[in-house]
């Protein structure tokens, strides 16, 4: 019974640490009437059109209201103040990392009607002096990726490119995927990158590469902001923050696998013809799958992903023909000295006894040899 105790616990500090620290966004605004006075007391609630999470807030005497830590997603915004009638604004899309200022005007007239407003939240970003760019899942999804890395994707936003030098000492101490991709910001090294993944560190603490590569259709969205950022993402000049797909109200699911194999491929150019093409199966397959679990409240999702990959390469060497590797070098029209002892005979190197033929043919006779006298 102490264990399960101790066990739940452990769970509801782990939840409640990763609510902390998700990647949600901010809402806060002014509520006031037709002539620009504030209405303190006025009810505000904010409600997810998928999930059915709503929070409720209440304006203070200056007639603001501050919403923190809302999960990011589409939502309806309600507004109440005696007197007035209600009203209703729909489709108000909130993004990874926003601060929204969204403010509301209630107007004149029967408290028993309500009144809807068309228009999100605005555009402009006007609450923090952050610059970044926000890749949304219909991107990700659907723009094709080479490998399904979302995060070739940030190559779309200014000052951004994934074509420039990876890590070197990445790939020669670790290797792999990940340590071969480049993403260089505002003309940054890939080492000036910072990833977090739903609020999590996301970044390896050797080469400042990212640890995990979640699949694309678990992924809501992400942020890239470069420069000025706020003071809790720190360490790095670049920010990339990852947000996951949660659950919903109503069951959702995807299942994939691409295949590339050399049945369907072209001979290589290098490749002999006398022969068949050489090995090749490439097989990337997995499933997401999200639903309720009590509606309203507990959502769960579940995403899995493989690659598996056989093959084999052609690779060409360029090797001396058969007459240069027997010290026969006749066909060329330079002349050319023995490295060793400086004997050649028509561009040929000589064997042992014929070098000390020749190295007594060249040598004077006796008779018309120097004599060292001594002086």
């Amino acid at each position: 019974m102490v264990f399960l105790v101790r066990l739940a616990a452990l769970f509801l500090t782990v939840l409640a640490c990763t609510w902390a620290q998700a990647p949600t966004a901010s809402v806060t605004g002014t509520v006031s009437d037709p002539s620009g006075a504030v209405i303190s007391g006025a009810s505000v609630v904010l409600t997810n059109s998928a999930t059915g999470f709503n929070r409720t807030l209440t304006t203070n005497s200056e007639g603001v209201y501050a919403f923190n830590a809302v999960p990011i997603g589409i939502y309806v915004m309600t507004t109440e103040a005696k007197g007035f009638p209600k009203q209703i604004r729909e489709g108000v899309e909130l993004q990874v990392g926003q601060v929204a200022r969204i403010d509301s005007t209630l107007q004149v007239g029967n408290v028993a009607e309500s009144i809807r407003v068309e228009g999100g939240a605005p555009l402009l970003q006007t609450e923090t002096t952050e610059i970044g760019t926000v890749i949304k899942n219909k991107r990700i999804v659907e723009l094709p990726l080479n490998g399904r890395n979302y995060l070739q994707l940030a190559s779309l936003i200014p000052g951004a490119t994934t074509n420039g030098p990876a890590s070197l000492q990445g790939q020669q101490r670790m290797g792999g995927t990940r340590n071969a991709f480049a993403l260089n910001i505002s003309g940054q090294r890939v080492h000036y990158n910072h990833y977090s993944l739903d609020g999590m560190e996301n970044t390896d603490p050797n080469f400042n590469a990212y640890l995990f590569l979640p699949s694309i259709d678990a992924l809501a969205e992400f942020k890239v902001e470069a420069g000025t950022f706020g003071a809790e993402y720190g360490r790095a000049i670049a920010q990339v923050n990852v947000s996951t797909k949660s659950g919903t109200n109503q069951i959702h699911g995807t299942a994939f696998e691409f295949l590339r194999n050399s049945e369907f491929d072209a001979k290589n150019y290098f490749d002999r013809g006398n022969v068949p093409i050489p090995p090749f199966k490439r097989n990337q397959f997995g499933v997401t799958v999200s639903g309720p679990i009590i509606k309203n409240k507990l959502f769960w999702m579940f995403s899995w992903d493989a690659l598996k990959e056989r093959k084999a390469l052609t690779q060409t060497g360029v090797v001396a023909p058969l007459a240069f590797r027997t010290g026969d070098f006749s066909s060329l029209a330079t002349p050319i000295n023995d490295p060793t002892t400086r004997v050649v005979a028509n561009n040929q190197i000589v064997s042992h006894c014929r070098r000390q033929q020749l190295q007594q043919q060249r040598r004077p006779p006796p008779e018309q040899q120097p004599i060292l006298r001594p002086a």
